[in-house]
């Protein structure tokens, strides 16, 4: 006599999902399955090609190296970031947009700097 295996009877919810719950359902798949994430970077010197991206993890910078950095789902959240390590005093800290396709990661835009200018009285 074979093994066979036996499946387990699931039982079935009476109840409907909610349109509610279903759109809420379909917003976060589709909001998990968006390969756009964002990274945190410093230009070393500003306006070069040399940058450093942040690796929170590890408390530590890589240099050109995109795969040990940090991602963040959130812009807002990179930003947070970005502002705690700079101590909030500087804005050396930038945010670039990645994608993650094809289990590669891709910048996709990086943020310029903001030029500062001195105000005079």
């Amino acid at each position: 006599m074979r093994n066979q295996k036996q499946t387990p009877e699931v039982a079935q919810d009476e109840e409907e999902l909610s349109p509610e719950f279903r759109r809420e359902l379909r917003r976060r798949i589709a909001d998990a399955r968006n390969p756009i994430r964002y990274v945190v970077y410093s230009a070393i010197p500003p306006g070069s090609h040399w940058r450093l991206f942040l690796n929170v993890s590890e408390d530590s910078y890589c240099l050109n190296n995109i795969d040990d950095a940090t991602m963040f789902k959130r812009e807002h959240v990179a930003r947070a970031v970005a502002l705690v390590y700079s101590n909030g005093k500087r804005r050396d800290l930038l945010i670039a947009k990645i994608t993650t396709r094809n289990g590669k990661r891709k910048i996709v835009r990086y943020e310029k700097r903001k030029h500062r200018t001195r105000v005079s009285s």
